[in-house]
């Protein structure tokens, strides 16, 4: 069976409660695996640490989520997106990797725009807020027989009410 004419999609569907939890969703990707993993930034060290599910989140804190894919088939994987949600305790601060030219964002998980997200407000164009993002993708024209692609991004932890 050749993957070439199939339109893959791998996603993840974070649980904003725990921060941590999370299933892979992956529709027709058998192939496909992620592997994730949540660090907290200390950005006056300039470290990270991975996060368990003791560890206490703070609001104001900075989470990186970093998702490995991986292709652990024999053969190429074409038209790939992997799509990353942004928990609705968090907000995204913009930084994300790659940040390229397939790299694509949404504030409804529908419709994906090239990044920087735009709107018309009072008729100009203006960059939509980061905070507004909901979901990433990454388009992956060919996936290779065991590559691997990492993806991550920086959030901040919403102030809770």
């Amino acid at each position: 069976m050749m993957f070439s004419k199939h339109f893959l999609t791998a996603s993840f569907f974070l649980l904003s409660s725990s921060f941590l939890s999370f299933q892979v969703h992956a529709e027709d990707t058998g192939p496909l695996v992620a592997e994730m993993e949540v660090y907290r930034l200390d950005t006056s060290q300039k470290k990270k640490f991975l996060l368990t599910e003791k560890d206490q989140i703070k609001p104001g804190q900075v989470l990186e989520y970093k998702v490995q894919y991986s292709n652990k088939s024999s053969k190429s994987l074409k038209d790939v997106n992997l799509t990353l949600p942004i928990p609705t305790d968090v907000s995204f601060n913009g930084q994300m990797v790659p940040n390229n030219k397939d790299s694509y964002a949404s504030t409804d998980g529908v419709n994906f725009e090239k990044v920087p997200l735009t709107r018309i407000e009072n008729g100009k164009r203006v960059n939509i807020p980061f905070n507004e993002y909901r979901v990433l993708q990454w388009k992956i024209k060919e996936f290779k027989p065991k590559q691997k692609v990492v993806v991550s991004a920086q959030t901040q932890v919403n102030a809770t009410p």
